[in-house]
C-alpha cells in the first residue's frame, strides 16, 4: 500500500497543511498530478495536487482513499515541487504561500487535457475505435476519465512518444473564440453544378479566400469593406463554412527583427566566460550602456541552440516593453510574457503557451521565475540589485535566491546583471562563490560617460534661490530644449521616509545606537529608530547649527511637474509615477512616446532609473539626492548610490554625450561623490567597512518577526513571549535582537515586530529555532487571531 500527500489550495491558516490519502492498488500516480479526494466531515469532493508519495504511514487511524487520478502527466514538474518545499522551509511560510505561486493561473480543478498525436502515426487495429472517439471529441481527453481500457491505452501511447498532452486551464476568463471563414473543398464543383450566380460582392469574397485561405471573419469584412450578408449567403449556398477558432491573446505585437550587434573584446570575454563557467551563478557587472543586454541575447541564443530554454527577469513592469522589444526582435515568435499588468485572459494564454512548449523564452517580473518551462537551462536577472526582487506581501521569497535554487536543481546557469550590484552579491563574487565578469566601457562606439556635476543646494539657498531647481540645472534644461534634445528629471523617492533634516546645514537626526536616520511619527510627535526601537523628542531647532529651518523632508513629482510647466510653458512634459501608470498599457505608452520623441521632459521616480535606453536623452536632473539617503534602513547609502548611478546612466547613451546634475544638501556624502564618479569599486570598499563596523549584512543575517492583528490587546504580549522563547532556544552562537517595536496602525491593523541579527553561518539553526518556537506558541497565536510573518533580509 502506498500513501499520497496532497495539497489542497486554500486561504485558511488552520487547514493549511498536507493531507494523506491511501492510493488504491490499480491507480498509477506521480507527484505533480491532480487527484480527486474526499475532504472534511462531509467527504466533499475536492481537487488536490499530489506533493509526494510515501511507502509507509505511521498514524493509526484509517485513511480515506483517493477517488480518481485526473492527469496522465504532472502539471507541476519535479523541480517546481522541490522548489515549493525548499521555500516553505527556508522562509518559514505556509503551504499555500509556497505552492500558490507555482500553480497555473485560474482554477486547477478544471484543466482540459488535449491530445497531440505524432503526424506519421498509423493506429493499430485495436486502437481505431479510440482514435475515432478522440477525433469526435476534438482531441479532448475528458471522455477517457471513466474508461479504464482507454486510460491504459493513453498511458501506453504517452510512454511510446506517440501521444503528448497540451493543457488548457479553465479560468473565469474563457478562451477567446472568434469566427473564421474558409472555402469548402468542393466549392468550385458546387458553383458549376448548381449554375450558381454570384453577386459582385460574393465573388470578391470567393476571390479573397482563394488567395488567403482561412481568415478571421472580422479581417475579411474590414479588408473588403462589406457587410456580413454576402458571407451568410455563400454559407447557405454551401460554398464556404464558418468555424470557431481559439485566438491566443498576445499582449505585445511582433516587432521588426533586430540586427546582430558585433561584440567588443570585453563583451566577447564575458560572453565566453559565462557560457564556460562551472559555477551556477555568474555576476555581470557592467557600467550603464556597456552592452549587458547584448550579452543576455547572445548567451540566450547559445542556450537555445543547445535545446535549452530561458527566463529573463526585470525588476519593473515599466522595463518589460524594452526588454521584450529586444528579445522578440531576436527570437521572433518564441517569446512569452508573464507579469501582473496582463489581463486574466492574457495571463491564461501566456501560461498555456509556456507549459505546452511553444516558446523558448519567458520575460517578466519576479513571479516569472516560476514559469513552467520543461527544458529550462538559464535564468537572467537584470538589475539584480533591485529591491523589488525581494520579499513582498504574503508571498515571501527572494527571487534571486529562488532562481539560484531552481538552477541548482536543473543544473543550469543563473546570470545576474547590474551596473551597481547588491553589496552582498558582489561580496559573494569577491569571495569566489560566484564568477565575476566586468564591462568597463560603453558599447556604442564614441559614446562616453556623461559629465556629472553635484550642486550644493545649501549654497543655492544662501544665494536666495528657493526654487526646487538650481541655476545650473535650469540653464542646462533651457540649452537642451533649444537643441530639441530630451530631458529626464528624477525624484529620488524610493523608500521615502519621514526623516528630519536641516535646510541650513544639511544635518539629519540619526539614532545614537545604529547610525540610521530616525523616522518622524506625526501622531505622537516623536522620532523613532526602526532598528533598535529607541526614541527622541521632535526638535524645533537643529542640534548641529541651531537653525530653525529644520523639518520633515519631502517633495513630490506633481510639484516638480508644476514648476517645470511654469518655467518652460512650451515644453511637452510627461510624468511617470504610480499615479500615471495605473492603466494596463501605461508603461508601454510612456515608453513609446519618449522613444518617438513626443516628449521633451520626462519626470519620474525610481522606475526611470532602470534599463531605459533613449539615445536622444542628453540631460538627467536629480532633484533631491538626499531623499533616499536618509531612509530608516542600513542600506540607505547603497540605495542612494544605486539610484544615482543608474539614473545618471540614462544620459549620453549615444555619440551626442550627456550631462547630469545632482542636487543635494549633502554634496560630500560618499555615496553621492562615488556615484558622480561612477566609481562602484571604491563605494563598495567604503560601504563594506561600515557594514563590518556595525555588523550588518553580509557580515550578519537579519530576520524581522512581524505580528499583526485587528485586536491590539495581546499583540505585544505574544511578540514578547515569542522573542523570549527564541532567545532561550538559541544554542552556542551569539544572537542580537531589538526590543518589541510598535509600528503605525494601517487600515485598522495593529502591528509590532522585533529584529534578530545572527552570524550567516548560523542562519539555518536560528531558522529552526524560530520554527520550533512558532509551533510551541501556535495555540496562543491562533486564540488571539494574531498573524505572524517572518521576513528574511
Amino acid at each position: 500500500m502506498k500513501y499520497v500527500n496532497v495539497y489542497i489550495q486554500n486561504n485558511i491558516a488552520k487547514i493549511d497543511r498536507l493531507y494523506t490519502y491511501k492510493l488504491p492498488e490499480n491507480m498509477e500516480l506521480k507527484p505533480g498530478m491532480r487527484v480527486q479526494v474526499p475532504f472534511g466531515k462531509g467527504d466533499r469532493n475536492r481537487v488536490g495536487l499530489v506533493i509526494s508519495i510515501e511507502e509507509e504511514y505511521k498514524l493509526e487511524y484509517d485513511l480515506k482513499e483517493i477517488i480518481k487520478v485526473l492527469d496522465y502527466e504532472p502539471i507541476l514538474s519535479e523541480d517546481l515541487l522541490e522548489l515549493g518545499f525548499w521555500m516553505k522551509e527556508k522562509y518559514l511560510t505556509k503551504y499555500n504561500q509556497s505552492f500558490s505561486p507555482l500553480l497555473p493561473p485560474g482554477d486547477i480543478k478544471v484543466i482540459q487535457k488535449i491530445a497531440v498525436i505524432k503526424e506519421e502515426y498509423v493506429p493499430k487495429e485495436d486502437e481505431v475505435a479510440f482514435f475515432k472517439e478522440l477525433e469526435k471529441n476534438k482531441y479532448n481527453l475528458s471522455f477517457v476519465d471513466d474508461n479504464l481500457q482507454y486510460g491504459k491505452l493513453v498511458r501506453d501511447l504517452i510512454n511510446s512518444s506517440v501521444l503528448s498532452i497540451e493543457y488548457k486551464v479553465e479560468t473565469q476568463i474563457s478562451a477567446k473564440i472568434l469566427k473564421a471563414v474558409k472555402l469548402k473543398e468542393d466549392y468550385l464543383s458546387r458553383i458549376s453544378k448548381g449554375n450558381l450566380k454570384l453577386t459582385e460582392k460574393q465573388l470578391k469574397v470567393v476571390e479573397f479566400l482563394q488567395d488567403k485561405g482561412e481568415v478571421l471573419r472580422s479581417e475579411l469584412l474590414k479588408e473588403l469593406e462589406i457587410s456580413d450578408s454576402p458571407i451568410k449567403s455563400l454559407e447557405t449556398k454551401g460554398i464556404l463554412e464558418i468555424l470557431d477558432r481559439e485566438i491566443i491573446r498576445e499582449p505585445y505585437e511582433e516587432v521588426a527583427a533586430t540586427k546582430l550587434n558585433t561584440l567588443n573584446m570585453e563583451q566577447i570575454k564575458a560572453f565566453r566566460g559565462i557560457l564556460n563557467s562551472k559555477k551556477t551563478v555568474s555576476l555581470l557587472h557592467g557600467l550603464t550602456g556597456s552592452g549587458k543586454t547584448e550579452i543576455y541575447l547572445k548567451v540566450s541564443e547559445e542556450i537555445i541552440k543547445e535545446g535549452g530554454q530561458v527566463i529573463v527577469l526585470v525588476p519593473e513592469i515599466g522595463l518589460t516593453p524594452q526588454m521584450i522589444e529586444r528579445f522578440m526582435g531576436r527570437f521572433s515568435g518564441r517569446v512569452s510574457v508573464l507579469h501582473s499588468k496582463l489581463s486574466s485572459g492574457e495571463r491564461y494564454d501566456q501560461w498555456q503557451k509556456t507549459k505546452n512548449g511553444e516558446v523558448d523564452i519567458v520575460i517578466g517580473a519576479r513571479s516569472a521565475v516560476f514559469a513552467p518551462l520543461n527544458r529550462l537551462k538559464l535564468i537572467i536577472v537584470d538589475e539584480e540589485h533591485d529591491s523589488s526582487y525581494r520579499f513582498h506581501n504574503a508571498l515571501r521569497y527572494d527571487t534571486v535566491e529562488v532562481a539560484e535554487k531552481r538552477m541548482e536543481l536543473l543544473e543550469g546557469k543563473l546570470l545576474l546583471g547590474s551596473a551597481t550590484p547588491d553589496i552582498i552579491t558582489y561580496y559573494k563574487a569577491e569571495k569566489g562563490l560566484y564568477d565575476l565578469f566586468e564591462l568597463k566601457q560603453r558599447a556604442v562606439v564614441g559614446a562616453r560617460l556623461p559629465d556629472i556635476k553635484i550642486v550644493d543646494m545649501k549654497k543655492e539657498l544662501i544665494k536666495g534661490n528657493t526654487s526646487i531647481f538650481s541655476e545650473l540645472l535650469r540653464k542646462h534644461m533651457a540649452e537642451k530644449l533649444e537643441k530639441k534634445e530630451q530631458i529626464i528629471l528624477f525624484l529620488n523617492r524610493r523608500g521615502f521616509s519621514n526623516f528630519v533634516s536641516c535646510r541650513s546645514c544639511g544635518h539629519v537626526i540619526k539614532c545614537d545606537n545604529c547610525d540610521i536616520s530616525m523616522t518622524y511619527h506625526k501622531n505622537t510627535n516623536i522620532l523613532r529608530c526602526h532598528y533598535c526601537g529607541s526614541t527622541k523628542k521632535m526638535v524645533s531647532r537643529c542640534p548641529e547649527c541651531g537653525s530653525k529651518f529644520i523639518k520633515q523632508f519631502g517633495v513630490g513629482t506633481q510639484q516638480v511637474e508644476e514648476e517645470v510647466k511654469r518655467i518652460f510653458p512650451r515644453a511637452k512634459v510627461l510624468r511617470m509615477d504610480r499615479d500615471t501608470t495605473v492603466q494596463k498599457n501605461s508603461y508601454d505608452e510612456i515608453y513609446n512616446k519618449v522613444k518617438n520623441r513626443e516628449v521633451d521632459i520626462l519626470i519620474g521616480t525610481q522606475m526611470l532609473a532602470k534599463g531605459l535606453d533613449f539615445e536622444n536623452v542628453t540631460l538627467v536632473g536629480v532633484i533631491a539626492a538626499d531623499l533616499s539617503l536618509y531612509i530608516s534602513d542600513y542600506r540607505a547609502n547603497e540605495t542612494t548610490f544605486e539610484l544615482l548611478t543608474q539614473v545618471s546612466g540614462r544620459a549620453g547613451r549615444s555619440q551626442k554625450g550627456g550631462d547630469v546634475v545632482i542636487q543635494s544638501y549633502n554634496p560630500d556624502n560618499y555615496s553621492i561623490v562615488y556615484a558622480s564618479n561612477t566609481d562602484y569599486e571604491n563605494f563598495y570598499k567604503r560601504e563594506l567597512k561600515i557594514r563590518e563596523q556595525y555588523n550588518y549584512p553580509p557580515f550578519s543575517k537579519l530576520i524581522n518577526v512581524n505580528f499583526s492583528s485587528e485586536d491590539e490587546r495581546y499583540i505585544d504580549e505574544v511578540a514578547s513571549d515569542v522573542l523570549l522563547d527564541i532567545v532561550k532556544s538559541v544554542g552556542g552562537y551569539k544572537l542580537e535582537y531589538t526590543r518589541i517595536i510598535r509600528m503605525l496602525r494601517i487600515k485598522n491593523i495593529f502591528k509590532s515586530k522585533f529584529t534578530l541579527k545572527v552570524d550567516p553561518d548560523y542562519i539555518k539553526e536560528l531558522t529552526e529555532s524560530i520554527k520550533g518556537v512558532l509551533i510551541k506558541n501556535k495555540d496562543k497565536i491562533e486564540k488571539y487571531n494574531i498573524y505572524v510573518d517572518v521576513e528574511f533580509i
